[in-house]
């Protein structure tokens, strides 16, 4: 039966495999994972939703707990996450271990059931006083319910008590909580704490950084005016905008702003251009130069495939349809990876989401982020300032070899000063009327849920107490503000 599923699958044809498997009279657990997993990789989540759902009915058995955890991280790992609680609950119910707990907890948390959440992890604590994972998270729900004070001395508590090879996890958590309380000599000293037990991984992935940032200056450096304007001459991606940017330069709110618009829709970070398409052409290619003359010789009917495959992939995370609608591609860190959009989206715009670079540096270093190639920059001061830096010379490069017309830079304190005027900035760009409700983002109910590090920030008004914060931290900053002059002039900001 699975040789039968593999071969309609490498033909690309699910519908056929889906017919076999439900033709099988006997399915074991591991081909049931084996068989969702894959298409959950092809983005083919509905039909990996019916193909994982027999685990959740089948008996209590501890064998089931791996597949259970592993179904409840991917659709995690992708914000669905209501999906995700019913496998992460199955699994602690089988298993009732404080890992397992607050896996689920956090499912509760990012599903708006804090209530619920705050319950599991306060018995968790109960039983294990000192797991690092459900102490912070319960101090992150009671920091953002405005209990500050018992988050603070519930994190201080456990980190004098029950120190651990995880007090990262409380010092980060902590950190922020001090910078709030304007305890900034403390945060700065509870987050070198947490970055110096980080090191080592950070360490792990730098060879791999450097290789991927190497390539992508490579690549960016190829393309030259005439390249770019070839390009463009081809139909195709009128319906997309690239949203670029740095992390927490205020992506995320922008894109939230401009979705309130009937004729938009924001895809958070979904991961399938660099997935389905960077990495393997990009950085699967023998050079930066394959890479690119892969991308030159492209048929303009290889593109729209192309590009109805990144439609679909997209529609399935999202869990809608375009209907239509402009897609905001938002990926900060696509900064450096502008080649293969400007390749697929010919005639897509691109809107540059731009912060003072002091506050982005300064932001970035305090926000929990898995330690990866991308995220390895956080480590330092002077790391997260290289790292700015590193990424947003491919701007200033590109921008000069684009036609303005193409691109428009929104700076969030612009947007903060005087949000009606943006906005109106911004729709006057993306050729939309402006309305009221692009100032009440907040407001806005939405069926997606967020999946960035600062998931609990963007359904807040705006608010402004996030601009000039580096100056709290001037002296972290001085050794290395030579790194972010040029970007801190060019982008309009006082040295």
């Amino acid at each position: 039966m699975m040789d039968k599923i593999q071969t309609a699958l490498l033909s690309e044809n699910v519908a056929e495999a889906m017919l076999h498997w439900n033709d099988a009279t006997r399915r074991e657990a591991s081909q049931t994972y084996e068989f969702g997993c894959t298409l959950f990789n092809m983005y083919y989540y509905d039909e990996a939703d019916l193909v994982f759902a027999p685990l959740l009915t089948k008996e209590n058995e501890t064998h089931l707990l791996g597949y259970l955890l592993g179904v409840a991280k991917l659709w995690f790992g992708v914000g669905k996450f209501e999906i995700s609680s019913l496998y992460s609950r199955r699994a602690f119910h089988i298993d009732y271990t404080a890992d397992n707990a607050a896996m689920h907890a956090s499912n509760l948390v990012r599903s708006e059931k804090k209530e619920e959440a705050e319950r599991l992890l306060l018995d968790t604590i109960n039983r294990e006083p000192g797991h690092a994972r459900s102490v912070r998270l319960l101090a992150h729900v009671e920091r953002t319910s405005g209990r500050q004070k018992q988050a603070k001395q519930r994190l201080e508590d456990c980190l004098l008590s029950y120190p651990s090879d995880e007090d990262w996890r409380l010092q980060y958590e902590l950190g922020y909580i001090l910078d709030r309380q304007g305890d900034y000599q403390g945060a700065m000293r509870v987050m070198l704490k947490a970055k110096s037990a980080l090191q080592a991984t950070a360490n792990s992935v730098t060879p791999e950084w450097r290789a991927r940032a190497e390539r992508q200056w490579q690549t960016t450096n190829l393309l030259d005016t005439d390249r770019l304007t070839k390009w463009h001459s081809t139909k195709g991606g009128e319906d997309v905008v690239i949203m670029a940017g740095f992390p927490r330069s205020g992506t995320t709110l922008l894109e939230n702003i401009i979705s309130t618009h009937e004729s938009c829709l924001g895809t958070d970070e979904t991961g399938v251009l660099n997935t389905q398409f960077t990495e393997p052409i990009v950085f699967g290619a023998s050079s930066a130069h394959d890479a690119v003359a892969e991308l030159d010789d492209f048929y303009d009917d290889e593109l729209a495939a192309g590009r109805d495959e990144y439609y679909r992939c997209t529609e399935a995370i999202i869990g809608e349809a375009r209907n239509g609608r402009t897609l905001l591609e938002k990926e900060p860190l696509m900064t450096a990876d502008l080649a293969l959009p400007l390749r697929l989206f010919p005639q897509c715009k691109i809107i540059m989401p731009l912060r003072d670079p002091r506050d982005v540096v300064i932001s970035f270093f305090f926000t929990i982020v898995p330690l990866t190639a991308n995220s390895a920059g956080a480590i330092s001061i002077e790391q997260s300032c290289k790292y700015y830096a590193e990424v947003m010379r491919h701007w200033l490069l590109l921008k000069e070899r684009l036609p303005k017309a193409r691109w428009m830079e929104s700076r969030y304190e612009d947007l903060l000063a005087d949000a009606e005027s943006q906005t109106k900035k911004l729709a006057k760009f993306l050729n939309i009327d402006w309305h009221q409700n692009m100032l009440e983002h907040h407001k806005q109910k939405s069926s997606k849920a967020i999946t960035t590090p600062t998931y609990s920030d963007v359904s807040k008004a705006l608010y402004t107490r996030s601009t000039e914060r580096w100056r709290n931290y001037e002296q972290e900053l001085k050794p290395h503000l030579h790194h972010l002059e040029p970007y801190i002039e060019k982008f309009g900001y006082a040295l």
